[in-house]
């Protein structure tokens, strides 16, 4: 049972936090066409913005690594039929290539839990699962362990190339040895 005056300490905390919380609220402010009283007449929505051209030349893209080159058009799970777990991303489509073979240049980054280290390499499967890319890891990401404490080494970035100029690509991280493979999200070409 609270006393007399923990419970007059107990509602005036309340009574406190309550006007913080109205007081935030009314100082939350919300854009004129969203207000009635302000938005008298329809308004057009913004033009939306152009895509932002990718960087693209007329080169080849780059040959793939040794370790990679005997994976690339094979299905996934016949070269990795494990799964394990990670965490990272696949952050953007860095440039194009045009030339033969063509190519897109990926970029993002992978983190192995078990391991408690940058992922050490990346496969880039297509749509259907197939193996169109592979990547490195071990360059410089300092803004991920700034953000993700679990993280705690600044070249967990990795890059690829892809053998493909158009599709849903999906990267995968290569841990466990090379024995499993854990998901590192996907972009589209």
């Amino acid at each position: 049972m609270l006393t007399p005056a923990a419970g007059t300490t107990a509602n005036a905390a309340r009574i406190a936090v309550a006007g913080l919380v109205l007081l935030a609220a009314s100082a939350c402010s919300r854009p004129d066409w969203t207000d009635p009283e302000k938005s008298r007449a329809p308004r057009a929505l913004p033009p939306p913005t152009a895509a932002k051209a990718l960087p693209a030349d007329d080169a080849a893209a780059p040959t793939a690594p040794a370790w990679a080159a005997a994976l690339i058009g094979k299905p996934l799970r016949t070269a990795f039929p494990a799964d394990g777990v990670c965490m990272g991303n696949t952050d953007r489509v860095i440039r194009v290539h045009r030339g033969q073979p063509p190519g897109a240049i990926i970029e993002g980054w992978g983190w192995e839990y078990a391991a408690k280290a940058p992922v050490p390499r990346v496969i880039l499967v297509d749509a259907s699962d197939i193996i169109v890319g592979v990547g490195e890891t071990g360059r410089s990401r300092p803004d991920v362990p700034r953000v993700v404490p679990a993280v705690t080494s600044p070249t967990t970035g990795w890059e690829g190339v892809a053998y493909a100029l158009t599709g849903h690509v999906k990267a995968y991280g290569v841990i466990d040895n090379g024995q499993a493979v854990c998901a590192l999200g996907a972009v589209e070409l």
